[in-house]
């Protein structure tokens, strides 16, 4: 009789036993059927144990060793950048910083299509120091400054030294609020010219050529006023037969520029 109740107390406890075990083991090895996860680091997403050190360091603080990730150069993560842009933290911001020394449309164009592939990219500082070149290069300038602008790309503007003739057309570019002046440096404007040596035309292609200048000279004096506080009357009268020359400080006084530089 004993022997029955035992027998009888085993069985009803199968039931019970094959509950605890999870669906997912196997029940004759109880071993899980699902691979184990590969372990990884978080950060680099590296499971080669071998590659860790590529980001991690090991150092010592206050004589106890500290296991912790390496401080990455900032130009490390911008190799396929342009040679002539610089990436910099400015005020907190990563940013990228080009000089000017002629008008640069070809390099506003190959760092506008750069930015384009890096959205954390939100700020251009242009630093001007020219004497100007082409004005046609410079409207191509202006136009991809535009292009950038209106994808939400900031150009911040920073003459130390001197903007002039299609170098101002490019000061006045930048975005308002965001083109800085040294107080001494030197913007200058004046009217189109061009030279040909030994260049004989026709009266009528001189005419020609003198309506030809005096569009583009429209054209540049429409893009100051807009941009600044002079009229096409005084701007008009400012570079009469000369070069118009107005240090920093009187440059945001006009409006060319909105801020000195202390």
């Amino acid at each position: 009789m004993k022997t029955f109740i035992i027998v009888l107390s085993v069985l009803l406890a199968i039931p019970a036993v094959a509950q605890v075990i999870p669906s997912d083991y196997n029940q004759i090895t109880l071993t899980k059927s699902a691979p184990e996860p590969v372990p990884y680091c978080p950060v680099s997403k590296i499971s080669d144990n071998k590659n860790c050190m590529d980001c991690h360091t090991m150092t010592t603080v206050e004589g106890k060793p500290k296991f912790g990730l390496k401080e990455i150069p900032l130009k490390a993560n911008y190799s396929d950048k342009p040679g002539y842009l610089e990436i910099v933290m400015h005020n907190g911001e990563i940013v990228g910083r080009l000089k000017i020394m002629a008008t640069g449309s070809e390099k506003f164009r190959n760092i506008a299509d750069y930015y384009y592939t890096r959205p954390e990219l939100k700020r251009l500082v242009v630093e001007l120091h020219t004497g100007g070149g082409s004005v046609l290069d410079a409207w191509r300038a202006v136009g991809i400054i535009k292009e950038m602008q209106e994808n939400g790309i900031i150009i911040e503007v920073r003459c130390y030294g001197f903007a002039a003739s299609a170098g101002a057309i490019l000061l006045v570019a930048g975005d308002i609020g965001q083109r800085y002046v040294n107080p001494h440096a030197e913007i200058m404007i004046h009217k189109v010219w061009t030279f040909a040596m030994f260049d004989f035309k026709t009266p009528d292609s001189s005419e020609d050529q003198a309506a030809f200048l005096k569009h583009l000279q429209d054209n540049i004096n429409s893009f100051i006023v807009q941009r600044s506080n002079i009229t096409q009357e005084q701007l008009a009268e400012c570079i009469y037969k000369r070069d118009f020359w107005v240090t920093g400080t009187k440059a945001v006084e006009l409006g060319l520029a909105d801020v000195l530089i202390k």
